[in-house]
């Protein structure tokens, strides 16, 4: 009898590593596809004075898109509150787009640059979510 409380034991173990494993995959995923759009929008302005660009405005609306499918899948995995701010960035890149503000343009992709790098720092698994 006692040997079944031990694989009860183990089997919820390995679910709880499972999940968390599972979460640290979603999450990391999804902030590195954003920090290389990032990347990708930096590139598109490295050489350009003005954001009246159709090229632009698509990478900010695939941006845009892919970021609330994927806030949609992470807020039953992660307080929502601490990734809200993601979202708030990308709303500003719209309206900085609307009145061609480059330097607030550049700031705000920075900031969320810096939300997707320090979120992956402490969004990851460990041993404190599985216990």
């Amino acid at each position: 009898m006692k040997f079944f409380h031990y694989v009860n034991f183990v089997i919820i173990v390995i679910l709880l590593i499972a999940i968390c494993v599972i979460e640290e995959v979603i999450v990391s995923s999804s902030l590195k596809q954003v920090q290389t759009r990032c990347y990708e929008i930096e590139m598109l302005l490295a050489d350009r004075n003005d954001l009246l660009n159709m090229e632009i405005t698509l990478q900010i609306d695939n941006l845009e898109y892919s970021w609330k499918k994927d806030e949609t899948a992470m807020c039953f995995l992660v307080n929502h509150k601490n990734i809200q701010e993601i979202g708030q960035e990308i709303a500003k890149l719209k309206l900085y787009i609307a009145s061609n503000d480059i330097d607030a343009f550049r700031v705000s992709l920075e900031e969320i640059k810096f939300y997707c790098h320090s979120y992956l720092h402490f969004m990851g698994a460990n041993l404190h979510n599985v216990l």
